[in-house]
Formats: structure tokens, C-alpha cells, sequence
């Protein structure tokens, strides 16, 4: 079943199930993981979401298809703010569209643990960042396939290490990956990178204060910097 965001009733019934009461036993902060929300096409558009599955004020679903996100999440923060306004909220999700960045993070799906995924991580984030999307990241080292080299997995972590969201994810199926599993320099070359994103955490949260108030993306293609070189 999927929850139609464009009523505002059920809109507003999504909300509310952010109200403590809901979380029994647990006080603190609530960070949420919106996924796989969108009706995924995986049988053609005519067979996953037929053309009579109509949205509130008779709203065909392919006219809405890439706003699901948006809207699930704008619910989900809206919920969070409304039942702990002295919180800051972290969302993230994988569906996202135009204006998502006011309510939460993103990262870019289901990627591949190969070198042509890693290569396609860079412009994939910078694109996003200069279209608005700012706290964005890729899942290290790839989500799907096994790292055909431990040397893919340090790059990964070493490239990743400057994105503005930064996390390691997998595949169920996959073997276990996390930094201790690999050898010892592995490890130790992963343990460097990550003190080293520690000690620029200060700057990343000077840069997404200018995003805030200009909007100029923490991620900048050297472009931005050097436009007349």
C-alpha cells in the first residue's frame, strides 16, 4: 500500500505517527530512513502503476511518480517538527525531487561496488550539489557485488571522505565489509581517512551554515572557484 501525499488528510495521518507515544521508552532524537519510497517501475509503467491508479483530485500517478519522495518526506518532517520542535531532525532518503534538500539528506541508490560506480560517484554528487541537493553522499564501497580489491575499498573511503553525507552500506548478500574485516593495512588506511574527515567536520559545518544562507553548495566543482580558467 502507498499512502497518497497529496491528500492532505492522509498527509497529516503520516505525520502523526511521529508522535512520541509511538517510540515508548525512547526520548532522544529520531532519525529516519526513507526508502525505497516510490512505487519502483520494475514491469513497465503501464503494469507497476497503472493509468487508473489516481491520486487525490484525480492525479494519475505517472504525472507525480518523481514527487513521491518529496512529499513522503516532507510528511516526515513536518511530523518530527510538529512533536519535537527543539530537535533538529535527520531524514534520509532515496527518492528526492526539486526542493527536497529543505526537509532532508540523499544519497544516490543501489550503486555498484566497481571502479566505473566510484568514477561515477564524483560528477554524480557535484551535479546534484550545484542543483540544489547539498547533503548528499554515495554508499561505500558500492551497495551491490563484493569489491573486486581491497584497493577499491580504501580509494572508495578516501574519494567519499569529502561528500557531505558519508556512510558505509551493502547488499544483504554481500560479505561483510566492515573496516576491520580487511587486512591490516586496509584497516589502517580506512582508520586514517575517517580522523581525517573528523578533523574537517568544523569546516563542513561552516560551509552548510553559507549553503543556509546563500545556497552555494559545500561540494563545488573547481569551476565555481576558477570560472575564467
Amino acid at each position: 500500500m502507498w499512502v497518497d501525499y497529496l491528500n492532505p488528510d492522509a498527509a497529516k495521518w503520516w505525520s502523526s505517527k511521529f508522535e512520541p507515544s509511538h517510540f515508548p521508552g525512547f526520548d532522544g532524537l529520531v532519525d529516519i530512513w526513507n526508502d525505497m519510497n516510490e512505487p519502483s517501475v520494475f514491469s513497465g509503467p503501464e503494469v507497476t502503476a497503472p493509468r487508473d491508479m489516481k491520486h487525490y483530485g484525480d492525479v494519475e500517478h505517472r504525472d507525480l511518480h518523481n514527487m513521491y519522495g518529496f512529499l513522503m518526506t516532507k510528511s516526515t518532517y513536518e511530523g518530527l517538527t510538529q512533536y519535537r520542535p527543539n530537535t533538529r531532525p535527520f531524514i534520509l532518503t532515496r527518492s528526492f525531487f526539486v526542493g527536497s534538500q529543505r526537509h532532508c539528506a540523499a544519497w544516490t541508490g543501489d550503486n555498484m561496488s566497481k571502479w566505473e560506480h566510484l568514477r561515477m560517484t564524483i560528477p554524480m554528487l557535484l551535479s546534484h550539489s550545484i542543483a540544489g541537493i547539498t547533503f548528499i553522499g554515495a554508499d561505500i564501497p558500492g551497495f551491490f557485488f563484493n569489491p573486486e580489491t581491497e584497493e577499491l575499498v580504501v580509494r572508495w573511503y578516501q574519494t567519499s571522505v569529502f561528500h557531505t553525507f558519508f556512510r558505509g552500506h551493502a547488499h544483504l548478500d554481500t560479505k561483510r565489509r566492515e573496516p576491520w574485516t580487511f587486512s591490516e593495512p586496509t584497516k589502517l588506511a580506512i582508520r586514517d581517512v575517517i580522523r581525517l574527515r573528523y578533523t574537517y567536520l568544523p569546516l563542513l559545518y561552516k560551509l552548510f551554515y553559507e549553503n543556509e544562507l546563500s545556497g552555494m553548495p559545500p561540494m563545488r566543482p573547481l569551476w565555481m572557484t576558477f570560472p575564467e580558467d
